[in-house]
């Protein structure tokens, strides 16, 4: 479960990172843009006024135009119109006023309209030929309707463009003359092939309405039905009926059929044996013999206490209870003989049966009599239901076909109406008389000399080609230049590129430059900055010291969870100003009351002992060569409280004395052992492998980047070693100082 958990998690950080990083490319281009925005500008300025030359140079067109009045005007008029009339069989509907617009509107513009156009241009003109007349009227002749939604008018414009005045004039009034023709002549010829065309239709539709009408009348006389819907219904209610009676007569024969079990397995007798019992229990002369049987048998039991079985009243007791029961046996026989019951002889129903035994018995007989009777109707029913299912059967088949008629009856009379209002709506339209009208005659706008007024057509495109393409260039080469750079030109740059945080930025300021004036100018201004608070001088110096703050207290942040012991100050270039920042986040540090070295690593360039006017004599170097305490080679840092350093030192360590030996890794931990925070100032991170043994050893590596000037791939080159040692970063300091 949790592998199947994670995944989607996985994958939805993928997409979030390629999203940011899709996001950080665009905001490379835009910020390129920006500061290019001058070259851009110029570029598009160039390439604009080149397109405005050429699209100068371009022949005129011309156009003309003219209007066609297609309805009536007034609501009068529309009223008046037979057309109207007819289809709204005397009562004018709004909504029927209004031509098809857009059926026309293509119309007039359709291949075959165009195509007579072109033929009688082509007749008139005599030039040319016919497909390059017929193309070009096909492209530059347009009609449209005036206005739009509510605001939409009767009139159609036709305009027509071309480079030769005269051609346009000849084009337009054929168009005119062939719109005019179409409305008085083509659109008549049309009504009148229409009332054809329905003629030709209606015998057929008439003989196939009365041949439906003869099937269905077949259908109902051979099965002497009226409607075999209504009969389906009436079938479907009958089985229905049918069918609760059957549900009813199964539910009592079920209730008895149960009752008969349980009473026959109460009185333990078989359906024979209970009529035989029910017989017997009837008998009136064989009810008085079982009276007399227990009359005696009560007799012998009372006397049996007082006389011996040898006394003449016992014997004369017993000698009348044989009597009894050879009567009483022959009875029953008899009853028996005459319902032809067979009977064993020591079955229970020859004895007595008090009365709750027979009402039992009677109850069984009883209830064998309903099984009987309820079992005869079920089987009445389900012949009769079998019955009625066939006839139901057969109807669907009969009722489809009854209904398939129906319809086919009921289509042809709608169509027959149809053609039938729609001929004699078209013999009153043939009747009318009402073209269109031409309101406008075709013309072409003329200047105050009378000379036609012609326009380069593809000025605005040209010149908004022109443009964006100065734009395009422009954005290309303002990539390209920046590219060829290969410098960052802001923080922005750096996290995007990087993709690593800017802990850190360090301001410009045009008064310093690197080294030991830069120390001393700003040691100094910050001493001034007491007695000068509002001096701008002050103000700057302040700020630059407050970025140094501002870093330690994100790098601070990053550790919330431990405290941040050691730090690796490092570069790709020289003079990107590591130094300056492992110098200054030390001093800055210190201000707060902590005891923090700052190591000079760099044995190639060492420099911070001359920014800090102190000797050199005794360093890291000596440290690494020979056995001496820390202490003595530890130098304080004039006017600054906590801080202390520990210089290059002036020899160099022999190859097993460099920072990857055990003595270095023994001495780091010394001093981290004795100071809140040691940070040192490591060779140049790509030219050394020093510098990567001794950020491995720290809580992380600081890389600092020198705005306009640190390269670009050399810097993603170093941070993409650290990810591969697995070495911590801590960001990357964006430094300023060297962008001027």
């Amino acid at each position: 479960m949790g592998q199947s958990e994670e995944l989607p998690k996985t994958e939805e950080l993928d997409d979030l990172e390629a999203s940011a990083q899709k996001n950080s490319n665009l905001h490379a281009y835009l910020r390129t843009f920006w500061r290019k925005a001058g070259l851009i500008a110029g570029i598009t300025g160039v390439t604009t006024f080149i397109a405005l030359l050429i699209s100068a140079t371009e022949s005129q067109v011309y156009t003309g135009n003219f209007y066609l009045l297609v309805e009536p005007i007034s609501t009068a008029g529309k009223l008046t119109d037979p057309s109207t009339l007819t289809r709204t069989s005397g009562v004018p509907q709004e909504e029927l006023f209004s031509l098809d617009y857009p059926t026309n509107l293509a119309f007039l513009q359709s291949p075959g309209m165009t195509s007579r156009i072109a033929e009688d241009v082509y007749k008139k003109e005599l030039t040319g030929n016919f497909p390059a007349i017929w193309k070009d009227i096909r492209e530059n002749l347009s009609v449209k309707r005036i206005g739009e939604g509510r605001e939409a008018t009767k009139i159609f414009e036709v305009t027509y463009k071309g480079a030769n005045p005269q051609e346009v004039l000849t084009v337009l009034e054929t168009a005119a003359d062939t719109f005019l023709k179409y409305s008085a002549e083509d659109r008549q010829t049309n009504i009148k092939a229409g009332i054809e065309f329905i003629d030709k239709q209606l015998p057929d539709l008439q003989k196939r309405l009365e041949n439906f009408k003869s099937q269905q009348q077949q259908l109902r006389q051979q099965h002497e039905l009226i409607d075999p819907i209504a009969k389906s219904q009436e079938l479907m209610a009958q089985i229905s009926q049918i069918d609760e009676q059957l549900l009813a007569n199964r539910s009592q024969l079920d209730s008895r059929r149960k009752l008969y079990t349980v009473l026959q397995r109460q009185l333990k007798l078989n359906p024979q044996e209970a009529l035989a019992s029910a017989a017997l229990s009837q008998d009136p002369s064989r009810l008085a013999l079982l009276s007399q049987l227990q009359e005696v048998e009560s007799q012998i039991a009372a006397e049996s206490s007082r006389f011996t079985s040898r006394s003449p009243q016992m014997q004369t007791l017993e000698e009348k209870r044989r009597n009894i029961q050879n009567l009483l046996a022959q009875k029953t026989k008899t009853i028996l003989t005459q319902n032809a019951f067979s009977v064993k002889e020591n079955s229970p129903i020859l004895a007595y049966q008090d009365p709750t035994r027979l009402k039992l018995i009677d109850q069984l007989v009883d209830t064998a009599n309903q099984i009987q009777v309820l079992e005869v109707n079920t089987q009445s029913l389900a012949t009769a239901k079998s019955t009625l299912e066939k006839q139901a059967r057969q109807l669907p088949k009969i009722a489809n076909q009854y209904s398939a008629l129906e319809r086919q009856i009921a289509l042809t009379n709608e169509v027959l109406d149809k053609l039938l209002m729609q001929r004699e709506t078209l013999k009153v339209e043939a009747a009318q008389d009402l073209p269109w009208q031409l309101i406008s005659k075709p013309q072409i706008p003329l200047n105050a000399d009378g000379q036609p007024i012609g326009e380069s057509p593809g000025r605005l495109k040209v010149v908004a080609a022109g443009a964006m393409a100065g734009m395009l260039i422009g954005m290309i080469l303002a990539v390209w230049l920046e590219r060829r750079r290969d410098v960052f030109y802001s923080n922005d740059d750096i996290q995007d590129i990087l993709s690593l945080p800017v802990v850190g930025d360090i301001p410009y300021d045009k008064r310093f430059s690197l080294g030991s004036d830069l120390v001393l100018a700003l040691d100094k201004s910050a001493k001034k900055t007491k007695e000068a608070e509002n001096d701008e001088t002050a103000a700057d110096d302040a700020s630059f010291l407050a970025a140094f703050e501002s870093l330690y207290a994100q790098l601070c942040f990053q550790h919330s969870g431990s405290s941040l012991n050691s730090i690796a100050v490092s570069s790709t270039e020289a003079e990107d100003g590591q130094s300056t920042v492992a110098l200054y986040l030390a001093k800055t540090v210190a201000r707060t009351g902590k005891r923090v070295l700052l190591v000079d690593a760099n044995f190639i360039n060492p420099q911070l002992h001359e920014w800090l006017n102190l000797p050199n004599y005794g360093g890291l170097s000596h440290l690494l060569a020979e056995s001496i305490p820390s202490e003595k080679v530890i130098q304080s840092v004039p006017d600054t409280e906590n801080l202390f350093i520990l210089t290059a030192g002036i020899s160099h360590p022999d190859p097993s004395m460099r920072v990857w030996s055990s003595r270095m890794q023994n001495l780091m931990e010394e001093l981290h052992s004795k100071y809140d925070l040691v940070i040192y100032d490591a060779p140049k991170f790509l030219d050394f492998t020093d510098t990567s043994f001794l950020a491995a050893q720290t809580d992380g590596i600081l890389m600092v980047a020198g705005v306009g000037k640190t390269s670009q791939s050399l810097l993603k080159k170093a941070i993409a070693r650290i990810n591969g040692f697995n070495l911590t970063s801590l960001g990357v300091v964006a430094n300023h100082l060297t962008s001027k």
